[in-house]
């Protein structure tokens, strides 16, 4: 059986995930093949839900942790 993130992991475009940081802004972590992995830092939850839109466009696959 897989988790979470060895289906990630499969996904050819890339994957990003959506976490809350103890500051209680998002932080999303952003994997795609062959290149160095990128953190954005969220200034408020409306630039956290644009970069994940933008993310979601670019073909890559998003999980976001602890959604409420």
């Amino acid at each position: 059986m897989f988790n979470i993130d060895d289906m990630l992991m499969c996904k050819r475009g890339g994957h990003f995930r959506v976490e809350v940081a103890p500051s209680g802004r998002a932080v999303i972590t952003v994997d795609r093949p062959g290149e160095p992995q990128e953190h954005i830092l969220c200034v408020s939850p409306g630039h956290a839900n644009q970069a994940r839109m933008q993310l979601t466009d670019e073909g890559l696959t998003g999980y976001v942790s602890a959604a409420r």
